[in-house]
């Protein structure tokens, strides 16, 4: 795992995902994503990476932030360090969030309101 990257277990951890336990490989997991009756997801700790094959959701920690917040990538660096520690797998208690992950399309950022509420598949945006 590169260390100047935020810890892809830790933003998953903050945002309400049920982590799995540290491992080499591809970890499965339920997609915080959107909402998963399977775990359709997986995280490899050692590539700092997520993947999807459910909603399609992919990529690092900073992808990930991306999508779930919003914004851009500058947008990412900044959201990372003032909301997670950089190599460790503690959340700053001062900055976590009490709230639950909520699967409206309203709280997974822009790219949110194009996902149904179930079976992770994508739909059109309504005219």
């Amino acid at each position: 795992m590169e260390r100047d990257k935020p810890d892809i277990g830790e933003y998953l951890h903050y945002i309400g995902a049920t982590v799995p336990a540290m491992g080499s490989g591809w970890r499965k997991m339920k997609c915080p994503f959107h909402i998963d009756s399977h775990a359709s997801a997986a995280v490899n700790f050692d590539k700092n990476a997520f993947i999807c094959h459910g909603c399609g959701v992919k990529g690092d920690t900073y992808s990930l932030i991306m999508y779930k917040e919003g914004g851009d990538y500058r947008e990412a660096l900044e959201f990372a360090a003032s909301i997670l520690t950089s190599g460790n797998t503690e959340i700053r208690k001062q900055n976590k969030s009490s709230r639950g992950l909520s699967s409206k399309p309203s709280t997974l950022g822009r790219r949110g309101k194009h996902l149904s509420s179930g079976g992770g598949r994508r739909t059109a945006p309504r005219a």
